[in-house]
């Protein structure tokens, strides 16, 4: 007992969460920045730049890309138990694109043919990340590199853009593969792919595929072309990690990055039915960091469930910043607000862009070089790196073990020790195989009532010790009472509850986002939605939707 004391007295002096970034500072004209703190994760098994970072719940998976030299890989890579593992590629994707399906999965094609960035490839792959495996679909009716790709509400996925090659749309299904369509010209490099309205998909970008400035144009999937003058006063930034369920706001509605042609100001553009706008906002987004150093803003990425905005920024010195923007009140003519946020740069942290996780936590998986003092942050495609880095824009508490939960520890350690006594002495009686009576029942009665009137089962992370709390009892009682009347766990009860209300929002809400309605329902992440969601009804969110219309 004493060596277990000593064991738990050194936990709580030793166990730490992290430090704090900073402090608040002030900025120039009145802003105010939060700290970030920048947490270290083990590096990457291969260094890596231009390929594409996704996150399924908590878990990151970083996809192709190339490795130093300009040379591409055939290899992606997932984290999980604390460790990166490598999982081979049927194809490159080296500036290739990505576009998650309905089931979860993720459709990979084209990339550079060759080392260098040179060339195009034909090659297309699904990875699942139930599995963590990849398989290939055949090829495009084109090579293709720096492309884009929109995933249908049918299922169908609209693929275009090149690059210093001939460009055009084609579309994909699972079922009949690739299939042609219109031709592009000039073409696009990177192309927005936007749904206008349900008949209607728009394209547009910075670039054409020669990497001329397109301002200005926006292209309809028939072929016509519209001169927009909004994006001849704005131009967008270019979005390599372009997924349209990242920037969309509402049905039909998306925000872009975008910064104005004669003094680099940075705003947010809405494009809400094929009809551009600015995002009003209370405060401009700053051009100046604490230090007053310029600010380059770009990468954007929206949190539907909390309606915020998460924009990035870089400056020439050595900083990262995020403005995390509520834009609710726009629904009903308000405008947006920033909460802004700064953190130094790492000395081996890589050119990139982040993706959001829970939490406010922002992953950079590996990247490219970069050169400080450089605005626009100019990147050095030789150089990759392998570093992870995470930054929390939360702050995190030093979080030693708090004293009572060193004495409840201690308590339960003398319980189990007592009962192991008593057990010696008495064995342990089997738990009834059938209904003990009246008050078993009751609280049977009573735990299901506390799930559905307080619909627990929408915590993405309920355990099974905060309904025994509840019911003034223990976990080990609500589990043998779930096992010996309904046969079941409690992870099977919360998930069959979870999938049922997902149910209700399919049905009374049509139009909501697979997404948002994994995100309402409880579900960790989209994959685990689709897994459980066809396991219990046979049958795919969308699948089991049409059924209904």
């Amino acid at each position: 007992m004493k060596r277990l004391l000593l064991i738990l007295a050194v936990m709580a002096a030793g166990c730490s969460k992290g430090e704090s970034g900073g402090r608040p500072v002030d900025g120039p004209e009145g802003t105010v920045w939060l700290p970030m703190t920048a947490q270290r994760l083990p590096d990457l098994q291969v260094p890596r730049g231009n390929h594409r970072t996704l996150v399924f719940g908590d878990e990151a998976v970083v996809l192709g890309g190339h490795t130093d030299g300009f040379k591409p890989l055939e290899t992606a890579e997932y984290f999980a138990d604390g460790a990166w593992h490598t999982v081979p590629m049927v194809y490159p994707h080296a500036s290739g694109f990505a576009a998650r399906l309905q089931d979860g999965r993720i459709l990979l094609g084209g990339g550079s043919g060759e080392d260098f960035g040179i060339g195009q490839s034909w090659g297309a792959e699904v990875y699942d990340p139930s599995a963590h495996n990849f398989t290939a679909v055949g090829i495009m009716t084109r090579k293709r590199a720096l492309s884009s790709a929109l995933t249908l509400p049918d299922g169908r996925v609209v693929i275009a853009g090149n690059w210093m090659a001939d460009d055009g749309w084609e579309t994909w299904s699972a079922e009949g593969g690739f299939e042609q369509g219109n031709p592009i010209s000039p073409g696009w490099s990177c192309p927005f792919i936007l749904p206008a309205s349900k008949d209607d998909i728009i394209l547009f970008g910075p670039y054409d595929s020669c990497g001329e400035d397109a301002a200005g144009t926006v292209e309809h999937l028939g072929g016509e072309k519209e001169n927009i003058p909004l994006l001849e006063e704005w131009a967008i930034y270019q979005n390599y990690h372009f997924f349209p369920e990242n920037i969309q706001i509402a049905d039909y509605t998306y925000l872009l990055p975008a910064h104005r042609r004669d003094n680099n100001a940075a705003a947010i553009i809405k494009v809400s039915s094929g009809k551009f706008s600015l995002l009003e906002m209370e405060n401009p987004l700053p051009d100046k960091g604490p230090d007053g150093n310029p600010i380059e803003w770009g990468h954007l990425q929206v949190d539907r469930p909390a309606r915020l905005i998460w924009v990035q920024g870089f400056d020439a010195i050595g900083k990262i910043y995020f403005a995390r923007i509520g834009y609710d009140a726009t629904f009903d003519g308000g405008k947006a607000s920033a909460t802004l946020f700064y953190s130094d740069l790492p000395d081996d942290f890589p050119g990139g862009v982040a993706l959001l996780m829970s939490g406010g936590r922002m992953i950079f998986a590996g990247g490219v070089g970069w050169v400080k003092g450089q605005i626009p942050v100019q990147v050095d495609f030789f150089k990759t790196y392998s570093s992870v880095y995470v930054f929390h824009t939360e702050p995190l508490r030093k979080a030693g073990i708090p004293i009572w939960v060193i004495l409840l520890s201690i308590l339960g350690i003398c319980g189990i020790f007592l009962a192991t006594l008593l057990l010696r002495r008495k064995p342990l009686e089997a738990p009834a195989a059938e209904d003990d009576g009246p008050l078993t029942r009751n609280l049977m009665e009573e735990m299901s009532a506390l799930i559905e009137e307080k619909e627990l089962y929408r915590q993405k992370n309920l355990r099974i010790t905060e309904v025994a709390s509840e019911l003034a009892t223990n976990k080990t009682y609500v589990s043998i009472l779930l096992n010996n009347l309904s046969g079941e766990s409690f992870t099977s009860l919360i998930t069959r509850y979870r999938v049922e209300y997902a149910q209700k929002l399919l049905r009374e809400h049509p139009d909501m986002l697979l997404d948002e309605v994994a995100e309402q329902s409880g579900f960790s992440s989209r994959t685990t939605f689709f897994r459980n969601f066809k396991s219990l009804t046979g049958l795919t969110p969308q699948e089991w939707k049409r059924q209904r219309t």
